[in-house]
């Protein structure tokens, strides 16, 4: 799957995350995913609101009881509430008076949190490979802004508003989300820079924020059009990591999201688009990568386990191939098919984790079926069907092997009775 977000009238972690479970990630699997981080005394809600003339989702983190904004009132803060960005955010207005962001002076939960701190409690935690991976590189991508801005070794920058308990959850909750969707790429518009200053700890800074300013280099950015904070830090540390700029993909949506900020001004809707879907032309073709490297000194007990992180990490499919190379040798050669997105992510962890000395690459162009997933009734439980065809005509079904093992384990009945009951349903449905 691939998303396009549209942050073309602000972004912040909180609109990020609004806007996934309202296009279908499931609330109860990202805050099940987040109470593996052990933090105490947070609740995460998903609030229907309006924004303009539309309906968003406004995610509201609450620490022991209150909103993790204490004093903000609706209407009164930037695009998402937020104001998680560096520690130089203390307390800061817009240039008109209005109070932007909360005081973050430690309530309810804001916590100064050492970068070290936060690596080892997002290494620890029990969260989705991939969604620990995609947290970590944004809370890095943070540390490292913020040490250029202080001029400080990365691992003894604190980030007192992101590491605080709000922001955790949205940045690891924005990750599971994506992880629930099954979003393998993400694409995102030019970001919104608003004018003027505000006040904080360290006195009057401009806007945009200095750790946002950081966070963007080498990301388009268009002006807002109106004063104050559009873009926190978070939003930009999010959408900068794991996205690449550009207008909407090549792609068939199949789900839309709104995310709403707090603020809710008259002239504009303050929301976050997301758009997910299948990659693609709507032709059934698209764009891969083959990522290839030889061995001869590494066992297939090895390979095995290898080949299974790549595909749980995002790869298409992933195989092994037996070859002879020079003076006889016998060995094999590693193949994963990967997306462009994916290639440089899943290259280096060929080059980490297997014994070669390099990895080719060759981009292809494949024409491929339409995808889905339909769930069928038998004797001992339902069974997901997956489905390929082009537009509604299905081509071809098959059983999800996993559904099929477990009810033939729980039930105690053959493998291919389960299998062919879950068949006969699906034929049954399809006629």
């Amino acid at each position: 799957m691939i998303a396009w977000l549209d942050c073309s009238v602000g972004c912040a972690g909180d609109m990020l995350l609004g806007a996934l479970v309202d296009a279908g990630a499931r609330a109860d699997r990202v805050r099940d995913g987040l109470g593996a981080l052990g933090l105490d005394g947070w609740e995460l809600r998903f609030d229907e609101v309006r924004r303009g003339a539309f309906r968003a989702l406004h995610a509201r983190v609450l620490v022991d009881g209150r909103d993790a904004d204490p004093g903000a009132g609706p209407g009164d803060h930037g695009p998402g509430g937020h104001g998680r960005g560096g520690h130089h955010h203390h307390g800061p207005h817009d240039h008109d008076g209005h109070h932007d962001h909360d005081g973050h002076h430690d309530h309810g939960g804001h916590a100064h949190r050492p970068w070290r701190e936060i690596r080892a409690l997002l290494t620890s935690a029990a969260l989705p490979e991939r969604a620990r991976a995609r947290a970590l590189a944004v809370f890095q991508r943070l540390a490292e802004a913020e040490a250029r801005l202080h001029g400080m070794p990365v691992d003894d920058v604190e980030l007192h508003e992101v590491g605080a308990v709000d922001a955790l959850v949205d940045v690891v909750g924005v990750c599971l989300a994506l992880e629930d969707l099954g979003v393998d790429a993400l694409v995102a518009t030019p970001l919104p820079m608003g004018e003027g200053h505000v006040h904080g700890a360290h006195g009057r800074i401009p806007l945009p924020a200095p750790a946002t300013l950081e966070l963007v280099r080498g990301w388009p950015v268009v002006p807002a059009g109106r004063p104050g904070e559009w873009v926190t830090p978070t939003g930009a540390a999010l959408v900068t990591t794991l996205a690449r700029p550009g207008g909407p993909p090549a792609m068939v949506p199949e789900r839309v999201g709104h995310g709403a900020g707090r603020r809710d001004p008259r002239d504009v809707a303050n929301l976050v688009r997301a758009v997910v879907g299948r990659p693609g032309d709507g032709r059934g073709r698209d764009e891969v990568v083959e990522l290839v490297c030889n061995v001869d000194d590494m066992t297939g007990e090895l390979a095995a386990p290898l080949l299974a992180a790549l595909l749980d990490e995002g790869a298409l499919d992933a195989w092994a191939a037996p070859l002879f190379m020079k003076k006889g040798r016998p060995a094999f050669a590693l193949h994963a098919l990967v997306r462009p997105a994916d290639a440089d992510r899943l290259a280096e962890k060929l080059l980490r984790e297997s014994s070669t000395l390099g990895v080719r690459r060759s981009t292809w162009t494949r024409d491929v079926l339409d995808r889905w997933t339909v769930e069928v009734p038998t004797p001992w439980g339902a069974v997901r069907v997956k489905v390929a065809g082009r537009g509604h005509e299905a081509w071809h079904a098959a059983p999800e092997l996993d559904d099929v093992l477990a009810l033939s384990r729980s039930a105690g009945v053959p493998v291919q009775d389960v299998h062919l009951h879950a068949l006969t349903a699906w034929a049954q449905r399809a006629r």
